[in-house]
């Protein structure tokens, strides 16, 4: 699980730009927000359980769980869908397995 945690990390902080520890911190800004959204969806297509991404994370599984619910909804917003395209793509090519 810790593999696939660290891949999609990488993945996502790579595609936004935004570093590792900013994504893992508790932090309210925008685009911190979305791509801890991006990691606990990803995470989830790969298997991984929400009490898994919310220990990863530091939130709650019910955080988790909102979160990928709700991805959908940020979908709408053209600057998320860009990047989410992005890693959808790199995703999966290295997680071929996954839909």
């Amino acid at each position: 699980m810790c593999k696939i945690y660290k891949e999609v990390l990488r993945l996502v902080s790579e595609e936004t730009e935004i570093s590792p520890i900013l994504i893992q911190s508790k932090s309210r800004l925008d685009d911190a927000v979305n791509a801890r959204q991006m990691v606990a969806y990803f995470c989830s297509r790969a298997e991984m359980s929400p009490r898994n991404i919310a220990d990863k994370l530091g939130i709650s599984r019910q955080a988790v769980c909102q979160k990928i619910a709700t991805i959908g909804d940020k979908r709408m917003l053209k600057s998320f869908e860009f990047n989410f395209k992005r890693i959808e793509n790199e995703f999966a090519k290295i997680f071929p397995e996954q839909k």
